[in-house]
Parts: C-alpha cells; structure tokens; sequence
C-alpha cells in the first residue's frame, strides 16, 4: 500500500513577500549600478519622473523620485544610454519590482566612476580612508576657515549659520576655483595656505553646493583628497550631494551633505553653551551653599558647648574638684599615718634601717604633698598672680580684650575687687 505524501507548499503571497525581503535584505541590490536605455519617459507634473530601463535582452520599469532629480544638469530623453544608481523594490500585489533610481548619469560617465573607484582602491591601500587617522573637531572653533568660491553660495550659507550659531567666531575665507580642469589644484593650494599657524584656523570647511556628478569631479581627484587627509588642521568636507559621497569625505577628519551642515558640525551654537555653563555654575554655588551650612552647623554645635559657654565656671568647678580630692587626699595620708604612728609604738624594738626607712617615706609624702599644693590655683594666686574678668564673667587674657573706661573684676586668691580700665597699651 503507497502512503501518499502531501507536497510542502506556499501561498502565492508567502511567495512574493519572501521574494521581497531576499531583494530589499540584499545590500547589493538595494545600491547597485545598471546600465540600459531610457524608453517609455514620462515627466509626471509631481516632479518624479518614470521611464522603462532597457537593453537587447530585458527591460525593467524605474522610477526617479523628485528628491532625488532636482539637481540634475541634463534632460532624460528618449533612447538615451544612460548608468542608473538605485536599488530594488518588490511590489507584493503583483509580484514585480522595480528600480528606485537615485542617481541617473549619461553612460559616458561610466569612464569616470572606474577612474574613481580605481583611485578609492589604491588610496585606501595607502591607508588614507582609515578611521584612525580622523581627528576629533575642536569643541569651540575661534576662528573657522573655509575654502569655497568666493562668489558661490556655499560661502554665503557656510558665514551664514556659523556666525547665526556663534555671533563672534571668526572667518578666514581661502578662495578656490571649484569647477573646471584648474579646480585640483586651486583647492588644494588654499587648503594648505589655511593650514599654515600664521592663520590660526582651527578647524576648516572644504566645499562647494550641488551639482552634476561632473561638477563634483575635482573633489575625487587625488591631489585634493591628499590634501585633506595632510591637512595640519582638522577638516569637513562639505561637497552638495547626498547620493554622490566624493573620496575627499573619506579622506577628511569629518563630512557633511551641505555647507550649511558643516557649518552646524563645526560650530556650536552659544546660547547652549551659556545654559550649560549657568546649569553648571549653579550646580557649584549649590554644593558650595551646602558645604556653608554643614560647617555652620557644627560651628553652631561647638559654640554652645558649656567650655565656651562660660569658661569662667568650668574653672571654678576645676578648682573646687581640686581642692576636694587635695581634701580627701590629705585626710587620707594623715589616716595613713596616724595608723603608721600607732603601729610604731607598739613595736618595741626598731632597727636603724627600720627607722630610716620610715624617714625616707615620710619625706617623700612631703615632697609629694607639696608638688599637689603647686597644682592648686588658689596657691598660684597666693604667689601674686589674679584673673580678671570683664562683662559677663568672661576671663580677659589679653590688653586686646579692654580699653579705657571698662570695668573689670580681679579675683585674688582672699577674695573680689572692682576696677575701672584708665588705659590699655600693648607692650612691644
């Protein structure tokens, strides 16, 4: 008995879909170059244009959005040999596709991409496209150099937005032919000349506005990608294209699609960097003010302590616990030795060494009680020394403290008298 196997299968949909994300997931295909003859041309009043791309064998429907053709120099006709840039797209419902062109050139200009291309390899052997070598823009230019044509727009734009951004950067204009066969070197003397300290420049926009894919050509040729990647000061390209990327973007420290774009990546705007300097100023005064008041804090706390308080009492019960334990103390030691002198006269015989040793104790009980009686601050009075104090009970320890006319206390060790200041003179 067969066993009947059912076919794997897909929808029609499942199908076309699967085809659509191989195509649009297929980085080749969404950017790659084709060659054919324009036919079926039509000019749609939205601005794109449609035409059917073809050749002996195919043919395939294209699309030029109008984004993307406003600034082409030459007119699309019918039978005409041209090279499309674009990628695929697939239409699910009907299961075509067709080229979305984003870069149309006369099939002449195919000589020309292989000469480039031909220089982006040997370059990049070199290494001059390496990332290493790009240097970071300088975070506040003061003084920008550009090299432009003088009488192009792309200058007009670039001083425009640098100075609408920061009102007192300063602009060093290095003037250069940017079309034509004498373009090359122009542009590459005027990077060089900005590139010398005398200028100053800190940082240079390299570029001009739109134009044909011609018109861009002297921002391939070697002698200007050159000259931006030995630029002695860091460098934007801002060639007008944002299809066409010249080799002097790879070259340079940075790029940008329009002069005016690279004026915004050079230059930052001052009215951000004043918010940002206030936020951080404000953020020091704060810690500043916290810090204030932690140490007023303990400064509050360590004033009020008793110690400085009044002084003049701590002193006072200093000098009564001294005199206590100097009571106790003596009380004691005459215990001590009443007990000793009893214990004596009931010994009946008592050695010589027995008596000196007794001698020698009681000697240096003496000296001891004495070097105690020296601590006592009344004993220290009784030898000619007094406090004075002034308002307040406050201890007065300097002739900075009084003046003439105040009244102060002089405690002596028998006792209190008044006195009034006639005058106060520190001694030299």
């Amino acid at each position: 008995m067969e066993i009947e196997v059912k076919p794997q299968f897909m929808t029609v949909t499942e199908l076309n879909r699967l085809v659509r994300e191989e195509i649009e997931n297929n980085p080749y295909l969404t950017n790659i170059w084709v060659k054919g003859e324009i036919f079926n041309l039509t000019y749609h009043s939205s601005g794109h244009i449609y035409f059917t791309l073809k050749d002996e064998g195919a043919a395939v429907s294209a699309v030029f959005f109008r984004n993307y053709n406003k600034n082409m120099k030459f007119r699309l006709e019918e039978g005409m040999s041209v090279l499309v840039l674009g990628g695929l797209t697939v239409f699910e419902k009907r299961g075509s596709y067709q080229l979305n062109a984003m870069s149309v050139r006369p099939e002449g200009a195919g000589e020309l991409q292989k000469r480039i291309e031909q220089l982006r390899k040997k370059l990049m052997d070199e290494g001059i496209f390496d990332p290493a070598h790009k240097r970071p823009l300088p975070f506040l230019p003061k003084r920008l150099g550009v090299v432009t044509s003088p009488t192009g727009a792309a200058l007009h734009d670039i001083i425009k937005v640098a100075l609408r951004r920061f009102p007192n950067i300063e602009i060093v204009v290095a003037p250069a032919k940017v079309q034509g066969d004498d373009a090359p070197g122009s542009i590459a003397r005027a990077i060089r000349e900005l590139g010398r300290p005398q200028w100053g420049v800190d940082v240079i926009i390299a570029g001009r506005g739109g134009g044909s894919f011609e018109d861009l050509m002297p921002f391939n040729e070697e002698v200007v990608v050159r000259a931006c990647y030995n630029s002695t000061v860091p460098i934007i390209s801002a060639v007008g294209h944002q299809v066409d990327h010249p080799l002097c973007d790879d070259a340079s420290d940075a790029f940008a699609p329009t002069p005016s774009a690279a004026a915004e990546l050079a230059v930052p705007v001052r009215t951000d960097l004043e918010d940002e300097i206030k936020y951080l100023v404000n953020r020091m005064n704060m810690a500043l003010s916290s810090g204030v008041e932690k140490l007023a804090a303990r400064l509050a706390g360590t004033a009020s302590r008793k110690v400085f308080r009044d002084p003049y009492e701590i002193i006072n019960m200093r000098e009564m616990l001294l005199s206590d334990t100097e009571s106790r103390m003596a009380m004691h030691m005459q215990g001590v030795i009443t007990s000793r002198k009893e214990r004596l006269l009931h010994i009946p015989d008592i050695t010589m060494l027995e008596k000196r040793i007794l001698m020698e104790k009681r000697h240096l009980f003496s000296m001891q009680l004495q070097a105690i009686e020296k601590l006592s601050p009344m004993n220290i009075m009784a030898r000619g020394y007094a406090v004075v104090t002034g308002a307040g009970k406050k201890i007065i320890k300097s002739v900075e403290k009084i003046k003439a006319g105040d009244k102060v206390e002089i405690r002596f060790y028998d006792g209190l008298a008044s006195a009034e200041i006639t005058s106060a003179a520190k001694e030299k």
